[in-house]
């Protein structure tokens, strides 16, 4: 992986392929998991074991699934806040910048229910600042190790700490998820103990090839092609396209989509999008999204709330809804006039130079959509192939979710 923790971006075009994987062998990603015994009842696995899932890619990508799991392991443990001490440490810790912020677990309950004492993790992602508004002080916490105060900010938390003691609601234990990789532990997230289902990269990818399976079955003639996949140890999403090409005005070829998410890290744990795949050449293409002010209804979303059996039969059943009946791609086929494709390169070049652009400082874009780049857009062809370009990008995931927006935007004319 390029980066110990990043979301690294795997776009699968003409990549030698066995397209096929069967069912058993899918299964082992999930052996373990919490929900392995409810998905192998629910699915039937014991009927259809034996069975190939022939989706194009779905082998490749079960490799680099099963090369995270065997690299990182990930697990919980219950503490409560008086239980635990952070510091800064002066040292050097790969895929973190700067001090890493160490936390103490001085007693903690492990995964077994047995009480444990003095373990120490690095905190990553949003960890540091979820714990420090337990006390409503990140914003103030964080400024004191930003100014290299770290000391006055250990003597803040360690006293407020103190007074925590006696709150048992405030005091009540947490879910802490961490993550081992090389020999050194890190804290990924901060959730309730009793509201939080975490059903992770392996889950969500065995549940959707199991259910693509179960469609084709259903429907002799659809087909299927991963067109990319971004992965990494909190969050997955896999971009599943129909292998059957539409012609649509201006855009080429296009298909049917569906982006698969899953973020251990944030609100929603599962979800499901209709989306298209449009300037289709040689397997390369770019993908619009449908405004979320639209209230449309081509998704599927499953917060951390929702418990095991409603998750599974949730999917299943509103999956056969959105396949094969896709608003979306009809109010594409729509579209009469598409507008000037050097005033559409413009409007982007707009967004992504504006004061408050997220992309300011990111190169890569800015070589592309950039006002003062000398790219020739004679033809909606020519945007067509900037857009392409930019879907490959290798860049942060929450960049390209932001680009994949603005295209989506401007392209179909939202305001």
């Amino acid at each position: 992986m390029k980066g110990r923790f990043s979301q690294d971006y795997h776009p699968f075009h003409n990549v030698e392929n066995k397209g096929k994987l069967k069912v058993g062998k899918l299964m082992t990603l999930v052996e373990g998991h919490d929900y392995y015994s409810q998905m192998y009842k629910f699915f039937k696995i014991e009927l259809i074991k034996d069975e190939y899932i022939v989706i194009d890619n779905i082998d490749l990508l079960f490799e680099k699934i099963s090369f995270i799991k065997s690299n990182f392991r990930v697990f919980n443990i219950k503490a409560a806040i008086s239980d635990i001490s952070i510091d800064e440490v002066k040292k050097e810790v790969e895929g973190i910048s700067g001090n890493p912020i160490k936390f103490t677990f001085e007693n903690y309950v492990d995964e077994k229910g047995e009480d444990r004492v003095d373990l120490d993790a690095f905190a990553i992602h949003d960890a540091k600042n979820s714990f420090l508004d337990q006390y409503d002080m990140a914003k103030y916490a964080n400024r004191l190790f930003r100014d290299k105060l770290s000391t006055l900010a250990k003597y803040n938390i360690d006293y407020f700490k103190n007074l925590i003691k006696k709150d048992e609601l405030k005091n009540k234990p947490k879910s802490y998820r961490l993550l081992e990789h090389k020999s050194e532990i890190f804290l990924r997230a901060i959730t309730s103990v009793e509201q939080y289902n975490e059903y992770g990269y392996d889950f969500t990818f065995v549940a959707a090839m199991l259910i693509f399976h179960d469609l084709m079955k259903n429907n002799p003639g659809n087909s299927y092609i991963i067109s990319s996949a971004g992965l990494s140890v909190s969050k997955l999403e896999i971009i599943v396209s129909e292998k059957r090409l539409l012609d649509a005005p201006e855009f080429g070829k296009i298909s049917s989509s569906t982006i698969i998410t899953t973020n251990d890290l944030g609100s929603a744990s599962l979800k499901f999008q209709n989306i298209i795949k449009v300037g289709i050449l040689d397997q390369r293409g770019f993908y619009l999204f449908p405004s979320i002010k639209n209230n449309f209804k081509g998704e599927i979303a499953i917060s951390h709330s929702v418990k095991i059996d409603k998750a599974l039969e949730t999917l299943k059943t509103e999956m056969y809804k959105l396949s094969g009946s896709c608003a979306f791609l009809s109010s594409l086929m729509e579209v009469k006039k598409i507008k000037s494709p050097i005033e559409l390169k413009q409007r982007i070049s707009l967004k992504i130079e504006s004061p408050r652009s997220a992309f300011k400082n990111v190169k890569e874009v800015k070589d592309l959509f950039g006002a003062n780049v000398n790219n020739e857009i004679t033809n909606f062809a020519a945007l067509l192939e900037l857009c392409r370009k930019a879907e490959e990008l290798e860049i942060d995931y929450d960049l390209k979710e932001k680009i994949r927006v603005i295209i989506s935007e401007i392209i179909l004319d939202r305001k």
